[in-house]
């Protein structure tokens, strides 16, 4: 039996409604992901809009690449340090639906006096309650800016 043939028969007996319904609920929570993202207003993308979606896609991954490609090399050459939350102001940024936050932590080397940072954290909303004022984190501290760090907890 081929493949066309398995195709064929994996539908056989299938009631065209259903078949109609799923494909309406796989549409459906397409545009609800999309709408998420803040890729569209909860509707699904014309094929005319597709390109400039495309882009704005693509966009939001090369800017997650390179913060992820940061905070890794921060972590693997940063000098391991605490972190304290003292404040957090939502920026009204977005990449890919999650929220840009201006974080100032208070941040201790082992053995030096503490001293604050003002970080840039992009938090998807199911984190942000780690990052309430008071909590305590690790830190790694990039040994050539003491200004540039990554929180490892």
């Amino acid at each position: 039996m081929g493949l066309f043939d398995r195709a064929k028969n994996a539908f056989a007996g299938m009631d065209p409604q259903s078949m109609a319904a799923q494909a309406q609920a796989a549409q459906q929570l397409a545009a609800q992901q999309l709408a998420q993202a803040g890729y569209s207003d909860g509707a699904l993308p014309t094929a005319a809009e597709g390109a400039g979606l495309r882009e704005r896609m693509q966009a939001d991954h090369d800017v997650l690449n390179a913060y992820g490609q940061e905070l890794n090399r921060v972590i693997a050459v940063g000098m391991p340090a605490t972190g304290i939350i003292t404040g957090a102001v939502d920026t009204g940024e977005r990449t890919a639906g999650n929220a840009w936050y201006l974080i100032d932590i208070e941040v201790t080397i082992p053995g030096g006096a503490p001293y604050t940072v003002a970080k840039r954290e992009m938090v998807a909303a199911q984190f942000i309650g780690n990052y309430a004022i008071g909590s305590a984190h690790g830190v790694a501290v990039d040994p050539a800016d003491p200004q540039n760090i990554a929180l490892t907890s």
